[in-house]
């Protein structure tokens, strides 16, 4: 993800805007998505960040502080026209949004739900601990709450959940932030430097390990259903039709990280 908004300072931003642009338009990131966070849109900064960016064709454009529904819609109706304009497919343009503001986790489900172009909720600690006046603490036990909203939300309409990035930039504690999100439920999370981007990778790829044992899970319980059978313990572990499912998903999430790590190395 390149970042436009929170980590550019304000009279860096035309060039930065700049900078983007020239790195998204070549397209040469292979697998990878390619996510521009740009600047609100109750801005005329981000205004001018979504014309240009969108027109560049990233994967995505991530919009932070989003509060309501309309705020999305809003930012919906705008991409819509900029794909009619440079003669785009409709949505085309994809959308990230960023869920931190005491509004935008308040209205989680609602914004979730509110545009077909949206692919992933993104929660924002930073935006919720201003703006809840929590005191930030290792555990993020303060924010656990919040972090849960825009999670249920992605789920429930489908969407990827990504945790966002740490105040603290050591690798062990995006380790530790990444563990926990991933624990709750979370897809991935982002980070502002590239430094611990393998310590997140190390969290969120399934290990080929983790991939057999669903599969063994999975096959076994299938010989257990043909004989009339359709619950069993498997290596100590209860399994039934629901566990089977999350099992499906975790070969499912195995096999693309196998894919992607040999298209790494292709």
């Amino acid at each position: 993800m390149l970042d436009l908004e929170d980590t550019v300072t304000r009279g860096a931003k035309p060039l930065a805007l700049d900078n983007a642009v020239a790195a998204v338009s070549p397209g040469d990131f292979g697998q990878k998505e390619l996510v521009v966070r740009i600047n609100a849109l109750a801005t005329a900064q981000g205004r001018r960040d979504l014309e240009v960016i969108a027109a560049a064709r990233p994967h995505a454009v991530c919009l932070p502080k989003i509060g309501a529904v309309a705020d999305l819609l809003r930012a919906d109706r705008a991409v819509a026209e900029i794909e009619a304009t440079h003669r785009l497919e409709p949505e085309a343009i994809r959308l990230y949004v960023m869920i931190g503001t005491a509004s935008g986790v308040s209205h989680a489900a609602g914004i979730a739900r509110s545009s077909r172009r949206l692919d992933a909720l993104l929660y924002d600690g930073g935006d919720y601990l201003r703006e809840a006046q929590a005191v930030s603490s290792t555990e993020r036990s303060e924010q656990l709450d919040a972090m849960t909203k825009p999670l249920l939300a992605a789920r429930a309409a489908f969407l990827d959940a990504l945790d966002g990035p740490a105040l603290d930039l050591t690798e062990g504690a995006v380790e530790r932030e990444a563990r926990q999100a991933r624990a709750i439920g979370y897809s991935g999370k982002t980070v502002v430097d590239p430094r611990p981007v393998a310590a997140v990778h190390r969290v969120f790829t399934l290990s080929p390990d983790e991939g057999e044992r669903a599969l063994r899970l999975i096959q076994a319980y299938h010989q257990a259903e043909a004989g009339g059978v359709g619950v069993l313990e498997v290596d100590e572990d209860f399994v039934d039709a629901a566990r089977v499912r999350i099992a499906r998903r975790v070969v499912r999430q195995a096999e693309l990280a196998k894919a992607t790590r040999v298209g790494s190395r292709a």
